[in-house]
């Protein structure tokens, strides 16, 4: 049985869900805190709890629980201990097919999803279409021949039952029948349960046996670093850090009265079987410290109490401390590998709810949690978390995600897979997590060229172009050019790509943080001869990309692109054309705009400019990674 869709109602500040559709895999709830996130997976999860929690409802628990707008009107009218808080809809799967069919016949399930509805009042309804005449003609199939005939025409469980009575209660000689067929046909009936109880009545049972356990995780799970024996050798199937303890213990199927032994070499050799297990176990997805290993210690009090003490050490430096002194993102990522390893590998099937897991996970521990889920958890199991971190949201599978907002009474928190409907700050982790695919996918191989912004980029793109139909000396196509934002940006950008991936800076050398930029090829961040000044093409102390232009050729630009006729003669002596127009006009102006205006028209340049590019590309394209 595996869940398609759930709908919650009247629950906290849920007044109607709406239609939550249910990925196979892996769903994704993106909202803002107090959305109502939680609530949604709180509802689903006492749909039925994982340790069996009974969902006890009194009047406090139904104040405590229902709309509080809604709650005194609505308790003025029907019963609000039975109404559904949550309903579930499943499609049927072979095993309970199989159960069924075995109870009813194979035609008795019209169409082959149900849905499932928790009460307030803790009951389970179940909601099918089912076709009780089809139940009927199975039932009968087995029964002796001269029966069948009388029973044939029946349209419902009730005809059935008085059919069987009046052939019964008439004698033999006017019906032809024998009592021992007639005998026969009724411990047919009685044996499938059809003489007492209704379809509903019989496939209630099937159903709610084979209705997926719900497996939630919180914080307040987390494992404890020393855990008392008495604890878990208790076997009371309770969530909380004791549950996690035992289902740690059963993961690794740890002997506990090995561990409790006075032996100490039988003691220590279970100890050190449990840690290699756990360090394996625990650092196929960890990845932060893949020099840290499990360490398992016990621990006999003088007053009898015994004690399992777990450890972590880190191999490089020789340092262990408990487990609980560790970071809370390890923690609660070992804890849930102990807690989840109570269901994995179970028959029953498992739908597993994370309340904004890994959220105290660096974000590239967060992306190996996502590998986690997809490759442990998704294949046999249906995962539905929540998020607001861009990490937790995977760029190339965004048909998972659903917005959650809450618009406040009278409507309370929705869910919509409708994006574009949905509020800008609900939608921000998505925007961030596309943000961060796009920014991967451009650093993506070595050739990267960083410029100070979009102008650069403008006239690197169009002259290279305008080179290239010449049959010149052109910006090799391997190249992709970064802006990044500015010249004080450059050396934080560089510093973001350049452990990783190669990089050439092309650089103003009057610009803003070039110290900086000239300190990181001392920190061999950089390759000094992958920094590039433009003063270095035009033999000058100062140069910035307009300066490659010959003063007509960027003069033509400016005053085109500002409306304006400036001529040469019109400027102040000095080597930087940007700053030698702002000190004749007065003003600064927008660099771009000369550059905007080359890429829409069709310009032409001088053969000065021309060739002071080439020998520009050619500098640039001497740095490329296979140069």
């Amino acid at each position: 049985m595996r869940i398609i869709e759930f709908q919650v109602r009247n629950f906290r500040n849920i007044v109607d869900s709406s239609p939550i559709r249910v990925e196979p895999d892996v769903t994704c709830l993106v909202g803002k805190n107090e959305s109502g996130k939680s609530a949604l997976l709180e509802a689903l999860y006492l749909l039925k709890p994982s340790y069996r929690e009974d969902f006890n409802i009194s009047t406090n628990d139904i104040n405590e629980q229902y709309p509080r707008w809604l709650l005194a009107q609505d308790r003025r009218g029907d019963n609000i201990s039975e109404r559904a808080l949550v309903t579930a809809t499943f499609q049927l799967e072979e095993p309970e097919l199989a159960a069924i069919k075995e109870a009813l016949g194979s035609n008795i399930i019209t169409e082959e999803k149900v849905k499932a509805s928790r009460q307030y009042n803790g009951e389970i309804l179940w909601e099918f279409k089912c076709d009780e005449k089809a139940a009927i003609h199975d039932t009968i199939q087995d029964m002796p021949t001269a029966i069948i005939k009388h029973l044939d025409e029946c349209t419902d469980l009730q005809d059935l039952r008085d059919t069987l009575a009046s052939l019964q209660a008439t004698t033999n000689e006017q019906t032809e029948l024998l009592s021992d067929d007639i005998e026969a046909a009724r411990s047919i009936v009685e044996e499938r349960g059809l003489s007492s109880k209704s379809i509903y009545q019989i496939l209630d049972p099937i159903l709610t046996e084979y209705l997926p356990v719900v497996f939630r995780f919180t914080q307040y799970q987390t494992l404890p670093g020393r855990i008392e024996f008495s604890e878990i050798m208790n076997d009371k199937p309770s969530s909380g850090p004791n549950a996690t303890a035992r289902a740690l213990m059963s993961r690794v199927e740890a002997d506990l009265n090995i561990l409790s032994a006075e032996n100490y070499e039988l003691r220590r050799s279970e100890m050190e079987a449990v840690a290699i297990d756990l360090t394996q176990e625990v650092f196929e997805y960890w990845k932060q410290n893949p020099d840290l290993e499990v360490l398992i210690d016990t621990d006999n009090t003088g007053d009898g109490q015994k004690y399992i003490d777990i450890r972590l050490r880190d191999r490089r430096t020789g340092f262990s401390n408990n487990f609980s002194q560790r970071s809370s993102g390890f923690q609660w990522f070992f804890s849930f590998l102990a807690a989840f390893g109570e269901f994995e590998g179970k028959n029953e099937q498992t739908i597993v709810l994370l309340d904004e897991p890994a959220l105290t996970l660096h974000g590239r521990a967060q992306a190996d949690f996502i590998r986690f889920i997809n490759e442990r958890l998704a294949p046999s199991n249906t995962v539905i978390y929540t998020t607001h971190s861009p990490f937790m949201v995977e760029p190339s599978a965004l048909n998972r995600v659903r917005i959650v907002e809450d618009k406040g009474p009278p409507q309370g928190s929705v869910t919509s897979d409708a994006v574009l409907a949905s509020d800008p700050d609900s939608l921000f982790p998505l925007q961030a997590a596309l943000g961060y695919g796009i920014a991967q996918s451009l650093f993506i191989g070595p050739d990267n060229l960083v410029v100070e912004g979009i102008s650069e980029l403008a006239y690197l793109k169009y002259i290279s172009s305008k080179l290239t139909s010449m049959d010149r000396t052109f910006l090799d196509e391997r190249w992709r050019i970064l802006p990044a934002g500015g010249a004080s940006n450059i050396p934080t950008f560089v510093a973001l790509i350049g452990p990783h991936l190669d990089a050439t800076v092309l650089a103003d050398s009057s610009a803003k943080g070039v110290q900086r930029i000239e300190q990181m090829i001392k920190n061999h961040l950089l390759s000094k001869n992958r920094l590039i000044f433009v003063s270095d093409v035009l033999s000058a102390k100062n140069g910035d990309i307009e300066d490659i232009f010959s003063t007509e050729d960027y003069l033509a630009l400016y005053n085109a692109a500002l409306d304006q006729d400036i001529k040469s003669g019109d400027l102040p002596p000095g080597d930087r054309i940007v700053k030698r127009i702002e000190s004749h006009v007065g003003k600064e102006f927008d660099h771009y705009l000369p550059a905007q205006y080359m890429t829409r028209s069709d310009c032409d340049f001088s053969e000065e400019t021309l060739t002071r590019f080439e020998e520009l590309f050619t500098r640039i394209n001497a740095t490329l990674s296979d140069s």
